[in-house]
């Protein structure tokens, strides 16, 4: 009796432990195969690909930026003491306004220079000519006319010397006499633009090449917009564009694109420098913008959009084997045009027809299979 029991619980314990069968995994075939019967009902069409002219808009985005040419920097031409500065940064300048008054008294010097290299210019050329009618009438020799010549040339070389160091401090060396002679120069805009930072202060003593103010030209701020590889082959310089800010997206703007940097950086995109028309005010420096391009219309294989089924995430197509018989393939969708898809990995299908009605009934009789 005792056994009989003993028996059981073990039995009854082998049940217990013994571990459960793991049901096969479901792998789906890519074939599928249909009677006569099934064929007549799916209903299938079929056709192969077609090229066509693809277009579609390219979103990028980027931000404001003032090129290299369009930054100024003003720099002290002579050494000297802030005398007049009335500026901030944010505020508009035009071409030709002041912006800083110098003064040393080397400025005075340096007009004085200018002034009697002139006037020995003058008493140079006197004697040249009166040396020349002596020699005209052998009353002075030659060697004599020849220093009054040099003389001459000396004072000349001078003379320009010093008026291009004349200009160099805004002081017209054409102008200047005796009477209009300063202690002060002016340092005007170069530029229309916008004061970007200010780096002296009124009585500040700045050295010769020393910088004092940095601004940008009104006219040099560029869209800069990134854009990935595979967006390049269908961008290019002269195209279209709509440009538009994240906080007044409804405020589009006309553009185009200038200039395409072909170089891929690290990050995987190059930079697209592009124009902006009718820019205003409201466009700053570093501000992030977003842009709508054209693209370029190239010729792709495509397929209906009927024709693709989506399946676990992924996209497929159907594609005739012969003898009722289709295989299901994974694509790359491109873009979509007219009820027509772009298939970036064509060359999968190419020759061979495609299911373009009744893929979904293949995907359902395929799945059935496979469960």
């Amino acid at each position: 009796m005792c056994f009989f029991s003993i028996g059981i619980f073990h039995s009854c314990k082998q049940k217990e432990e013994s571990p459960a069968e793991t049901a096969p995994a479901v792998v789906m075939e890519s074939i599928v195969d249909l009677t006569d019967a099934q064929f007549k009902n799916a209903q299938l069409q079929l056709s192969l690909p077609e090229k066509m002219n693809i277009g579609h808009v390219i979103y990028l985005n980027g931000k404001i930026e003032v090129m290299p040419e369009n930054t100024i920097t003003v720099s002290s031409p002579m050494a000297g003491f802030v005398r007049q500065i009335k500026l901030m940064p944010g505020m508009k300048v035009s071409k030709g306004q002041t912006l800083v008054r110098l003064e040393e008294k080397e400025y005075i010097q340096l007009q004085q220079d200018y002034l009697s290299a002139k006037n020995a210019l003058v008493f140079a050329k006197l004697d040249f000519d009166r040396q020349s009618e002596l020699s005209k009438n052998q009353a002075a020799s030659e060697k004599v006319l020849q220093l009054a010549d040099e003389k001459v040339r000396q004072n000349q070389i001078l003379v320009k010397s010093l008026g291009e160091k004349l200009k160099l401090i805004h002081i017209n060396p054409a102008t200047l006499s005796a009477d209009n002679m300063t202690s002060q120069i002016v340092i005007a805009a170069p530029a229309s633009g916008t004061i970007t930072e200010v780096l002296v202060n009124s009585g500040k003593y700045v050295q010769a090449g020393e910088d004092m103010i940095r601004m940008i030209d009104n006219n040099g701020a560029k869209l800069v917009l990134k854009a990935f590889e595979k967006d390049l082959p269908y961008l290019q310089p002269g195209q279209k564009l709509l440009a538009f800010s994240n906080g007044k997206p409804d405020q589009k703007m006309n553009g185009k694109i200038d200039h395409i940097v072909t170089s891929i950086g690290e990050q995987g995109f190059s930079n697209i420098i592009c124009s902006v028309d009718g820019r205003s005010t409201s466009l700053l420096q570093g501000m992030y913008m977003n842009a709508e391009i054209e693209a370029n219309r190239a010729e792709s294989w495509t397929v209906p959009n009927d024709a693709i089924v989506s399946f676990e995430g992924k996209e497929f197509i159907f594609v005739e084997k012969g003898n009722q018989s289709f295989e299901m393939l994974e694509i790359q969708p491109g873009q979509q045009e007219a009820g027509r898809t772009q298939i970036i990995n064509f060359q999968i299908f190419t020759g061979k027809k495609v299911v373009t009605k009744g893929a979904y009934t293949l995907l359902m009789k395929m799945k059935n299979v496979a469960e």
